[in-house]
């Protein structure tokens, strides 16, 4: 996960560099460019929204499993407390 910015980096400056040196007329130039940044913007929203999906899991797994945790102890404790 830690080298995703570098390669999303990469490719955006070599997706922006092959297409200006294409030779094609100004305009054409500039709609790829606009296309593959829609495209590549799209691309980095789906993997954003894909890690964020993620992560909530994660966070969700993390609490239920801690507030089990918590629970069993403290009905430890209380079982302890009793003797």
């Amino acid at each position: 996960m830690k080298a995703l910015p570098g390669i999303l980096i990469g490719l955006a400056a070599g997706v922006v560099l092959g297409v200006l040196m294409a030779p094609d007329k100004g305009n054409a130039t500039r709609k790829r460019i606009s296309n593959d940044a829609d495209s590549f913007f799209k691309d980095l929203q789906d993997q954003l929204q894909e890690g964020i999906e993620t992560i909530k899991g994660q966070y969700n797994d993390f609490v239920e499993t801690s507030a089990s945790r918590t629970k069993d102890a403290l009905g430890r404790a209380e079982r302890r407390a009793k003797r």
